[in-house]
């Protein structure tokens, strides 16, 4: 098959890498700038799951066919990235992983029922055009066709299906199916799901109060749970993400979701925080954050320690005149 990864950042190379081993071919749609300072190959540094260095062609335009189109950019990115993809194209499959819940409708516009809904669990992060570390031992992806028309939509619009109500079980299941047999040739875990709302909001309830506090704290998670306060408006953000996700018919236990928190590596921090500290503008907190704090208006959700973990990363995010150079509050390895 052949793939196209549209945002070579941490996650794209470290999912072209992947694929690129298992024998497909990858197309890396980059900017102008980097690549030209793109070898042609992709360098996986890790020290759990080993280096690896693997060829892939890179473009700054996707013009020619392709198999599937993963979309990998972060949100305030995705607009002119979408515009660097000749609009005659159409992938059997469009593969979203960007992080929310807004994106899918804009998304449904341009390729229509060949975008499924996906989501990425993994650590990557990009060192510079084609480099990428990765940090997590996990690499788990969620997808679920958009038969449901629940993802990304407002209540006026669900139960509007893609292309039929057969679908689930038809072409977007097979091909649902066959992705999710290239994932786990390529040794990434791959769930498919019913529901496409459930893939985002799974991973949103955990993401965003982490994203959140380790903004906040301008450290790792071991930084955070240093801090008391902080810590604690941590896990009570989780309860009332869950509650949000509750309100818009997806559960989530809530009990799982903390012991996870509890039990992540004091290491473990977030490219929101990452982009924040290197002075990246704009960054994605918009896109985590507003629509979750939009449906807790909607349903009547109180949400005072998602408001303020928000509030405090917002400050952070907020750019000085001159930017000045990051000084992290905490010494390189020290997390936990």
């Amino acid at each position: 098959m052949r793939h196209a990864i549209l945002g070579a950042g941490g996650v794209g190379l470290a999912l072209g890498a992947a694929l690129a081993r298992a024998g497909h071919e990858v197309l890396l749609v980059m900017r102008e700038s980097s690549r030209a300072r793109y070898r042609g190959v992709i360098d996986v540094h890790s020290k759990l799951h080993g280096d690896l260095a693997v060829e892939a062609r890179a473009v700054e335009r996707l013009d020619e066919p392709v198999d599937v189109l993963w979309v990998t950019v972060k949100a305030p990115a995705l607009d002119a990235a979408l515009a660097r993809v000749a609009p005659r194209l159409t992938p059997d499959s469009v593969v979203p992983l960007l992080n929310g819940l807004d994106h899918p409708r804009s998304l449904r516009t341009r390729f229509g029922p060949r975008q499924l809904v996906g989501a990425i669990l993994i650590e990557a992060e990009r060192t510079a055009p084609g480099r990428v570390t990765w940090n997590s031992l996990y690499a788990e992806v969620s997808l679920a066709t958009t038969d449901g028309g629940r993802a990304g939509d407002g209540p006026e619009d669900r139960g509007r299906a893609g292309d039929g109500p057969e679908r689930g079980a038809g072409t977007g299941g097979r091909r649902l199916g066959g992705l999710a047999e290239v994932l786990a040739d390529a040794g990434l875990g791959c769930t498919p799901e019913r529901d496409p709302a459930s893939v985002l909001w799974r991973k949103l309830v955990l993401l965003l109060p982490l994203a959140l506090a380790t903004t906040a704290a301008d450290g790792p998670l071991g930084i955070v749970r240093r801090r008391p306060e902080l810590s604690a408006l941590l896990r009570d953000a989780a309860r009332e993400a869950c509650a949000v996700a509750a309100a818009d018919t997806v559960v989530v236990d809530d009990r799982n979701l903390l012991h996870t928190l509890d039990t992540l590596p004091g290491r473990t921090d977030t490219s929101l925080h990452r982009d924040v500290a290197a002075g990246v503008r704009p960054t994605e907190l918009a896109a985590l954050t507003e629509p979750v704090l939009r449906r807790a208006r909607d349903h009547h959700v109180a949400v005072p320690a998602l408001t303020e973990l928000a509030r405090r990363a917002a400050e952070r995010e907020r750019p000085a005149e001159v930017p000045a150079p990051h000084r992290s509050t905490y010494r390189k390895g020290e997390t936990s």
